[in-house]
């Protein structure tokens, strides 16, 4: 390193023009504060509607009754007071109920036969300690009305395994009203928020719209003081409202029936298709460090939660099904053909068979999506699937009980290479 002296440049050599002066560097960290101001000011506006309300999420799910249009309100996080509002309302309507976390989203009324009506009320980040209550609620509630509880069992991200019991739940209209379900966000936590590259880059695109727009004024108005956006016409002639700050435009959402649209991602392509199934199938994936660890012990909690739902659900004329929903193709049989997990995966698949028998209730085993004709192209990411596939496995589920071919355990059932 050298310093000005053995350059022969001193600071008094700098010509004065090329100098800054104190005046022009003022100037630009008043420029630079007002502009990192003005971003704070506008995304803190935008947070706190994103942070969702009572009144934000009654509106969405006057909303969606009204139009039967696509919608939802924020936090994108935090979906059980939309969906227990909407399940309300659905109630005359409908006689099953769906319950899961994201990967059973892509489940649609379409999967079901005409004699069962469902509504979708599965949710971000929803496990079993939650879906059990979930669904011993509505039983308990709406079991004259209800008979056809789905409950998903994710096994390939690790539900199953996770410790803990299930609690109870409060799916009222009254918990819904008092507001605690939406999460309280800290003045720190709201100020990094503001300044997030997400949120910045949401906030041009929004700035941008305001500008393009015929009425700037009003447009400016309706991005960050309403509570919503217009109405506007999706692809398929679906009409769609935004109550979110973010994924504007794009039809982005829950359906009428409760399923999930999913336009906020793309669609998996052949190519990278085959380049998830070898990550995933890797000791160090996702899926291994979920599944590996549990041995394929499943917790004996969320099951004989589960054998006294079914029963008493029995009792009052109800069916309760449990899916696992479809991975993308060939991911299933890449863990369970590896050194590392196949044994957990047989064992798995063993002990929900054996459940399933002694308990009477019918497991759809649809991980390995390829048996039903599912293709790359009908999935997300690697464990959420489209309605496209979800209706090949639901369809071929119904036909085969329709025929008599359903027995309680696993359906399809376990070939004698699958159990360990």
């Amino acid at each position: 390193m050298t310093d000005g002296t053995a350059t022969g440049v001193t600071p008094a050599s700098v010509p004065a023009g090329r100098q800054a002066s104190p005046t022009y560097l003022l100037i630009l960290l008043g420029c630079l504060g007002v502009a990192l101001g003005g971003v704070l000011a506008l995304n803190l506006l935008l947070g706190q509607r994103s942070l969702g309300s009572v009144e934000m999420v009654k509106a969405a799910s006057d909303w969606q009754q009204m139009t039967r249009g696509v919608t939802y309100p924020p936090p994108v996080t935090a979906n059980r007071p939309f969906k227990t509002l909407r399940l309300h309302d659905r109630i005359p309507e409908i006689n099953g109920v769906v319950f899961g976390p994201s990967t059973a989203m892509g489940l649609t009324a379409g999967a079901f036969p005409k004699e069962v009506r469902i509504y979708n009320f599965s949710q971000t980040a929803n496990p079993l300690h939650s879906t059990i209550p979930e669904a011993e609620y509505v039983a308990r509630h709406f079991g004259e009305r209800v008979k056809w509880l789905f409950l998903s069992i994710d096994w390939a991200v690790g539900v199953p395994y996770q410790e803990g019991a299930p609690g109870t739940m409060d799916l009222s209209r009254q918990a819904v009203m008092k507001g605690s379900a939406l999460p309280e966000v800290s003045l720190q936590r709201k100020l990094i928020d503001a300044i997030s590259w997400p949120r910045v880059r949401n906030l041009w695109q929004l700035l941008r719209g305001v500008w393009r727009s015929d009425d700037k004024l009003a447009a400016f108005r309706r991005a960050f003081f309403e509570m919503s956006s217009g109405d506007y016409r999706c692809p398929d002639g679906t009409l769609a409202r935004d109550f979110d700050t973010i994924n504007r435009g794009i039809c982005a959402g829950f359906r009428y029936d409760g399923s999930a649209t999913f336009t906020d991602g793309t669609r998996v392509n052949p190519d990278r298709g085959q380049r998830l199934v070898q990550a995933a199938a890797a000791p160090s994936s996702k899926y291994s460090r979920a599944i590996v660890p549990s041995g394929g012990n499943l917790n004996p909690a969320f099951f004989e939660r589960l054998a006294s739902l079914a029963r008493a659900y029995r009792k009052q004329g109800g069916t309760l099904v449990l899916f696992a929903p479809p991975l993308i193709p060939r991911l299933e049989q890449a863990l369970a053909e590896s050194k590392h997990a196949g044994i957990v995966v047989g064992r798995t698949k063993a002990a929900l068979d054996a459940w399933g028998r002694r308990e009477g209730v019918v497991i759809i085993d649809a991980g390995a999506s390829e048996r039903f004709g599912c293709v790359t192209q009908e999935f997300l990411d690697e464990h959420h699937a489209f309605g496209e596939c979800y209706s090949k496995v639901f369809g071929r589920f119904w036909k085969a009980r329709a025929a008599g071919r359903v027995q309680p355990g696993l359906w399809p059932p376990l070939t004698r290479g699958e159990s360990r």
